[in-house]
């Protein structure tokens, strides 16, 4: 029986089917017998708790459910005495935290343990994984230096400002992200117990530390892990950016809800293939799809047609001033029929901005690919946004980028 471990905080009920993915995706590629662990804050639904069993029924398989804060309701307490910030904060879930507590509540005959992120797709044999060796650590990973060299970016990797460079405790060669691990339970429960160690960790390098429980077991297992081969764990976004989008033997991981709805990119494809094939894959989902992409983009149009009578209202009140590379200016003045009298500013890379007309009775238009840079260099001369100035190009048809939800934003509400 191979024991895999997921971590789940599902408050809107709507974040349970990446887990059922991934988990639809193990049970098709092996044939071994999976007692899957699902570490959940309580707020785990009826009707996800019956997909979840519905995955595995058939299958020779087993669902448990653990309820972390009442299984281990102690050491959770104990742990807010030592750091509150990071038991309780904005930034984390309490989910983050589950996988440092695997060897105190999976069940004693579980000695060694899958951990896996929900956003993970499993494409190949997970007993590949299972009957890797742990070392004498109790912990196996795969550094992130590793799959970028497979990828020909190792270089890419460079030390940061992160205490466990500065204080060398890992190098760039170390560093893994803890989505996807291979644990030895018994070597685990021999130490103090995991998450109330790495809080007194935590505390020691107050207001250092980034990643939380990353950041834990990198300080704790950076130069005694053993090292996964690369497939094991192969961030979506690198494998899209540097390696074609081909679907490989491996592990991926959609961090940063890297999800899209267009199927005709293979490794899309693969997880929108798992998704439906789950119980979480029925026609609720295609009218959970078409509802979420419209209360999603309602408020980004909504956001937009305000904006634009912001600037139409500063308009009449004020003589229009257009910004923009000296090419566009004929193109601009015969789009927005700009008189003879309407000044015109060319702007160039790394010239200096000249603001000639004074706001009290002008209001500066600008149509330059970085807004941001011209907004922030206007606001530190003193004009305010849609009082003295705005970006132009919300006022070009073409400019679509912010008016429909990205497909990760629905695919994240469905």
């Amino acid at each position: 029986m191979l024991h895999i471990a997921y971590a789940l905080s599902d408050k809107q009920g709507n974040y349970s089917k990446f887990a059922g993915a991934s988990m639809a995706s193990l049970l098709a590629n092996t044939e071994a017998r999976i007692s899957f662990h699902i570490l959940h804050d309580g707020s785990l639904s009826e009707d996800n708790r019956r997909r979840f069993a519905e995955l595995v029924r058939g299958k020779d398989s087993e669902v448990y459910f653990c309820d972390v804060p009442r299984r281990a309701a102690a050491t959770l307490e104990r742990g807010r005495e030592i750091l509150p910030e990071g038991m309780d904060s904005e930034r984390y879930t309490g989910a983050n935290i589950y996988r440092l507590l695997l060897p105190e509540v999976l069940p004693p005959e579980a000695e060694k343990a899958i951990f896996l992120d929900a956003d993970t797709i499993v494409n190949l044999d997970i007993r590949e994984l299972w009957e890797k060796d742990t070392g004498e650590a109790g912990l196996a990973a795969v550094p992130d230096f590793d799959v970028l060299e497979h990828f020909g970016q190792s270089h890419k990797i460079k030390p940061n400002g992160s205490f466990l460079f500065e204080e060398g405790l890992a190098d760039i060669h170390d560093i893994f992200n803890a989505g996807v691990l291979l644990l030895d339970l018994k070597i685990l429960r021999r130490r103090e117990n995991l998450l109330l160690e790495g809080l007194k960790f935590l505390r020691a390098h107050r207001g250092k530390w980034d990643f939380f429980d990353n950041d834990i077991l990198i300080g704790f297992f950076a130069k005694s892990y053993i090292h996964l081969p690369w497939h094991f764990h192969i961030r979506l976004g690198w494998a899209l950016a540097y390696g074609g989008s081909v679907v490989e033997r491996g592990i991926y991981h959609y961090v940063d809800r890297n999800y899209s709805l267009n199927p005709k990119i293979p490794l899309h494809a693969l997880f929108l293939h798992y998704l439906l094939s789950s119980p979480w894959g029925g026609p609720e989902l295609l009218c959970s799809c078409c509802r979420a992409a419209r209360e999603t983009s309602l408020p980004l149009m909504q956001e937009r047609l305000q904006k634009v009578r912001l600037i139409e209202n500063a308009c009449r009140r004020k003589r229009r001033v257009f910004m923009g590379l000296r090419e566009d200016e004929a193109r601009l003045r015969e789009d927005f029929s700009l008189g003879r009298e309407e000044a015109y500013l060319p702007l160039a890379p790394g010239q200096e901005l000249r603001l000639p007309y004074s706001t009290e009775g002008h209001f500066y238009l600008v149509f330059w690919g970085n807004y941001g840079e011209v907004k922030g260099l206007l606001e530190g001369a003193g004009l305010r946004e849609y009082e003295d100035f705005a970006d132009g190009t919300l006022l070009m048809p073409e400019r679509v980028e912010g008016l429909v939800a990205e497909d990760r934003s629905v695919i994240w509400r469905m």
